[in-house]
Formats: C-alpha cells, structure tokens, sequence
C-alpha cells in the first residue's frame, strides 16, 4: 500500500506544489487579487479554450467520443444531484442551492484535466474534452436552476469552454485543416494553460470564515470528494468500463468544487462566501482525496 501511495503521490504531488506556490506568492504580495482576476480570464477565455479545441480538432471525431462514458458521467451527475437535493434539507433553506452546486460541479476543465493528462498523456485531452462538454451543459442548466436564477441558454452560449470544445468538434468532424501558425499558436497557449491555471486558483485560496458555515461545508466536502467518484466509479465498474475509462472518470468526478460555482452564487443570491469557502476547502483536501483514491483504485488494479 505504501508503494501505491507513493505512486499516487507523484501524480497528485506536482498538483498540490503549484497549487502552494500559488497561495505563497499571494500571501507574499507577489501578485494580488486584480492579477489573479485577469489571469484567470485568460485561462477561462483564451488559454483554456484553445488547448481543448487542438485537443479535438486534431483527432477523428469518433476517436474523440466515449459515448458510454460520458453517458455514465451524466446520469451520475444527475442521479448525485437526486441526493444532494434530499441532503440539503439538513441546511437552512437558503444555503441549499450554493450547497448543491457546489457538492456536484467539479474543476473538470482545470483539476481533472491535470491529473487525466499526468497520468496518461496528452491523448486522452479528446476523450475528456468531449465529457467535460456534455456535463457541463448540465452543470449550467441545474446551477441556473437551483439558484433560481434565470438566463440558462446565455451561460451555455457564452461560455468560452464549450465554444472551444464545440468548434474543435466541427473542425474534427468537417476535417477542416488548420493552418501550422495557429497550431504553433496554440501550442504556446496550450503550454502554460494548467500551470498557470493551477497557480491562480492556489492563489484564490482563502479559509476566513469556515466555522459561521461548518456544516454546510462538511457535508460539501463529504459528498463532493467521497460520494461523487463512488457513485462514479462504481457505475463504471457495474457497466464495465476498461481501466483507462476508470481512471478518468475517477479525475473527472473527485475533482473539487470549480470556482465558477462560486462566481455563479456570488451574482445569483446573498451566500457568496459559502461557495467561495466550499471552493477552498474541497480544494485543499481534493489532492488528499486524490491521492486516496489512486492508491486504492491502483491497489485494486482498476487503474
């Protein structure tokens, strides 16, 4: 076991580091909250987007699409959505919704991503990118939905993530060449999306204010880093998914909480605080979760 933790760590390890550094460089006044704010509009809406559309738009579409995966990560979702809804009722009635959201949408697109391509390559970007596409559509549209907001279609259509994921997929699918500048191009983007990314949300990081909200954040955190790659992966198991299925879905549905579930609450209802300290702790105990669940997915020999 103590093999297999030291090969979990070396994956999760890098992770956890930049994730520090970010958090030093913060507490150092290296950077402050303005910097960390635009790099991480440029990762959202340029870097991150690019690197997802070379991912697919360079692969076959069928050799991009896991439809049996991607099935299985949103009908989980929805299903741990299900239970969340019944759990919130634990909690003041006007925590539910940011407790929801935050119990099921993960850092897909950032934590999961890392972790997936550290532990296989850069090949499995295509197949990822795709699940991310599907769940986060959902992800949107019940986010909208328990925090009674409204605007479901503007979130889907203006966000950068899906744009790219999409325009990959059609460029994929219609063969569309893709000029060596913009590949070159990409590539440089590509290169310092999850590092940076990374960096800025060890950055955001902040643990002010946990105990007014400690039992909402609990059961965030139980549910978010423990129920959701159970659900996950056991469904995955009973469906027969290959080791490499496992294993991503496993970094896709133990990810953290995503920050955009607290920039969502932040606009839609008076609990920003709440979301954002959901995003913090899931964030700083994610990488124990993670090395957890590689050690014993691996000791198991499921991944």
């Amino acid at each position: 076991m103590i093999e297999q933790f030291h090969f979990a760590f070396g994956i999760t390890g890098p992770i956890l580091l930049l994730l520090l550094l970010g958090w030093a460089i913060r507490q150092l006044g290296m950077v402050d909250g303005h910097f960390v704010s635009q790099a991480n509009a440029v990762v959202f809406n340029i870097a991150l987007p690019a690197m997802l559309f070379l991912a697919i738009s360079g692969r076959s579409f069928d050799q991009a699409l896991d439809l049996r995966m991607t099935l299985i990560g949103l009908i989980g979702t929805l299903i741990l959505i299900g239970i969340l809804l019944i759990a919130g009722r634990l909690l003041p009635q006007d925590q539910r919704g940011v407790f929801v959201q935050g119990s099921y949408r993960g850092n897909l697109a950032i934590l999961g991503v890392a972790l997936a391509v550290a532990t296989y390559g850069e090949e499995v970007l295509p197949v990822v990118a795709l699940y991310i596409a599907v769940v986060t559509t959902a992800y949107n549209i019940i986010a909208v939905w328990v925090l009674n907001s409204s605007g479901v279609l503007r979130q889907i259509l203006k966000n950068p993530i899906l744009i790219g994921i999409t325009a990959g997929a059609v460029a994929s699918a219609v063969n569309l060449p893709i000029p060596d500048l913009v590949i070159g191009t990409g590539d440089y983007l590509s290169s310092m999306t999850l590092p940076l990314a990374l960096l800025c949300i060890g950055a955001t990081l902040e643990f002010g204010s946990l105990f007014g909200h400690s039992r909402a954040i609990l059961l965030a955190v139980f549910f978010k880093l423990i129920i959701s790659p159970l659900l996950l992966v056991g469904m995955g198991i009973a469906f027969d998914l290959d080791n490499l299925q496992l294993g991503i879905l496993f970094f896709l549905a133990a990810s953290p909480t995503a920050t955009a579930s607290y920039i969502m609450a932040r606009q839609m209802t008076s609990h920003g605080a709440l979301a954002a300290e959901i995003v913090a702790v899931t964030t700083a105990l994610g990488v124990i979760s993670y090395t957890a669940g590689i050690a014993l997915l691996r000791g198991a020999g499921l991944i």
